[in-house]
């Protein structure tokens, strides 16, 4: 291959083409000394003249010189090179990466807000209900937070009444008593409850209900928790049971009593309605916590808990009436001791404050909503009223159905249905359900058809009668059926009957206040002397007809049935709702056969030999009277001054 011919000038650019173009790995200042350093003028200018020779040489020296470094392209990248990508592509990749990063943060944020539910969210949304439940109940009307306050008395007032039933399981267990001796365990606390009926009716009359009904739960409560140190002995025990007995006997008739004060007659079915629901719950309290307390902590914590919730409604409900004097004082002064508002006035009170109604000019006086008490309680007017008669014992036959139940039926369903204490406990839970559901529909609808016209004597006989008939075919089938019916079924019986019974608190309960609202919590506390009753008798009567027989049907269902009969039939013939006035002229005279015991005692005194006088003592008064020896009165005790 032939060589190229080279000119001097070619040359020069062949020599300034390799000045440009230094090798790439040269190190970087050995390249900038290359560019700065200019060529010899001398290494191309004094080359002579072309000639063949010479040609060849500067050729040849042409082509043996050196090869420089190739200097590295300074001049900016190209858009498009590898290069340029790369710086676009972290450019674009680097708010990517803050924004995922700003976005990491947050998501850790929300975690952390999440996983602090207990210490952020969860107080700001209690904070909010207990506001909203702050700002609904300072709306209410008064009358409406006694009422609610009366409420939960029941509740307790049962709770205190039924623990007993069950926790009499395993503590006949533990002493080793036998049902007679249960049975009159359970009916000591009839002892004390039908010997403080009539003193809490005259009380609750007198001063109040306001001030009764906080004593009597204080009373009872404290009677409860004294259960455990006094089980030891069967008078001991049953001394507790007759004191928790005596403080109970009090909420009926303090209850009726502020009721009747402060509650106009067309709500009343619906306020008592409400209020003796409470009872209800309280069964449904009770049956609930007491065998969850004996399994985990044993029968005394059961007393020992109910009595100390029982302390603590007593302090709230003294600070609700401090409360209520202070916002309402017109509700306050009804519920005092020596006011007995009328009910509209009542009302007008308890809807905020307003203005109490005045009775009409010429208006006939009404007996049933009368001055205020004197402290004089009728007693013989109403032992003379045929119609307080029939509510006695209309009364007592109801309780003879609810006392023999609610004493019974836990052991009946250990024995029957085969089961623990636990489950026998969550079955008796049904009856008290149903009487809830029953008492929501029977206040309700009574007053409903008083509102519309409906006479007021056929709207409590009528809800009586419910009352006490659908129960009695009940337990007539659940004793026919005993041997027979599956379990289900004499549950399901018995549930009914209770249930429907509900309806006496739209008859029974609210006649008291229909006959006089001025002596309806005294009434109460009569009638309800009658119901206690089968308290004491119907329990125990029970538990020895069940050792004598040993069966229920004979012992608990037959029994109650004839009374529920017969009780309906007097309620609806004798029974009256109309209002009576107890303080007429001779209402409440001696009756005859009052004077035969006091000939009697006449008597006796003339029989007896006559006790010799003793002389009399001369008086020692302050300021008067002469003293021994005839010296002034004064001046024996004064001495004499000297001159």
């Amino acid at each position: 291959m032939a060589s190229p011919v080279t000119t001097p000038s070619s040359a020069r650019g062949l020599a300034g083409g390799a000045a440009q173009r230094p090798s790439s790995r040269a190190p970087l200042k050995v390249l900038a000394a290359a560019v700065r350093r200019p060529a010899s003028p001398s290494s191309f200018e004094s080359v002579a003249p072309p000639s063949p020779q010479g040609a060849r040489m500067s050729v040849t020296r042409v082509l043996t010189l050196p090869r420089l470094p190739q200097l590295p392209q300074l001049r900016r990248t190209a858009p498009g090179s590898p290069r340029e990508e790369r710086a676009q592509q972290q450019q674009q990749r680097q708010p990517q990466q803050q924004q995922q990063q700003s976005g990491q943060q947050r998501l850790e944020a929300s975690a952390a807000a999440a996983e602090a539910p207990a210490t952020q969210q969860r107080p700001r949304s209690l904070s909010d209900a207990l506001d909203a439940a702050s700002a609904w109940w300072e709306a209410l009307p008064s009358r409406h937070k006694v009422l609610f306050g009366s409420f939960c008395s029941f509740i307790i007032c049962n709770m205190d009444k039924i623990n007993l039933s069950i926790a009499i399981i395993p503590m006949a267990q533990d002493f080793g008593w036998s049902p007679s001796v249960s049975g009159l365990v359970q009916s000591s606390f009839f002892w004390g409850y039908i010997l403080s009926q009539l003193p809490g009716g005259y009380l609750s009359s007198r001063y109040g209900g306001r001030n009764t009904l906080p004593a009597g739960v204080a009373m009872w409560s404290a009677a409860t928790a004294a259960v455990p140190l006094l089980a030891g002995t069967i008078p001991g025990l049953c001394l507790s049971r007759a004191a928790v007995g005596l403080g109970e006997a009090i909420a009926p008739s303090a209850v009726t009593d502020m009721a009747a004060r402060i509650v106009p007659p067309h709500e009343r079915s619906t306020a008592v309605s409400f209020v003796f629901a409470g009872l209800h719950f309280g069964s449904i309290a009770g049956l609930l916590a007491a065998p969850w307390l004996i399994e985990h902590a044993g029968w005394p914590a059961v007393f020992l808990a109910f009595g100390a919730a029982g302390m603590v409604w007593s302090a709230w409900f003294e600070g609700l009436m401090a409360d209520l004097k202070e916002k309402d004082p017109e509700t306050a002064a009804a519920l005092s001791a020596n006011i007995l508002a009328l009910p509209a006035a009542a009302s007008a009170a308890g809807g905020g404050g307003g203005q109490q109604q005045q009775q009409q000019p010429g208006a006939a006086a009404d007996p049933h909503a009368a001055p205020p008490l004197t402290g004089h309680i009728p007693w013989r007017a109403f032992l003379r009223s045929r119609g307080v008669r029939a509510l006695m014992y209309t009364h007592f036959c109801n309780s003879w159905l609810h006392y023999t139940m609610l004493a019974w039926l836990p052991t009946y369903f250990v024995q029957t249905l085969s089961v623990d204490i636990m489950h026998a406990a969550q079955t008796a839970l049904l009856p008290p359900l149903a009487g809830i559901a029953a008492s929501a529909v029977a206040g309700p609808a009574s007053d409903a058809l008083i509102a519309r016209g409906a006479p007021l004597p056929l709207v409590r006989k009528g809800a009586q009668s419910i009352a006490f008939l659908v129960p009695t075919a009940c337990l007539l089938a659940a004793a026919a059926g005993a041997e027979e019916l599956p379990p289900s079924a004499s549950v399901a019986l018995i549930t009914a009957a209770l249930g429907v019974s509900s309806f006496s608190l739209a008859g029974l309960y609210c006649t008291h206040q229909d006959l006089s609202t001025k002596y309806s919590s005294a009434l109460l506390g009569l009638t309800n002397t009658a119901g206690s009753v089968p308290g004491i008798v119907g329990v125990a009567a029970t538990g020895l007809l069940l050792d004598r027989t040993g069966s229920w049907g004979a012992a608990l269902f037959l029994p109650a049935a004839f009374f529920l009969t017969t009780g309906a039939a007097v309620y609806a013939l004798a029974g009256s709702n109309a209002p009576e006035d107890y303080d007429a002229p001779g209402a409440d005279a001696p009756f005859a056969w009052e004077a035969a015991p006091a000939r009697w005692l006449r008597g006796l005194r003339a029989a007896l030999p006559q006790a010799p006088r003793l002389p009399q003592l001369p008086a020692l008064g302050r300021g008067g009277g002469a003293a021994a020896g005839g010296a002034p009165a004064g001046r024996a005790v004064t001495p004499a001054k000297e001159e």
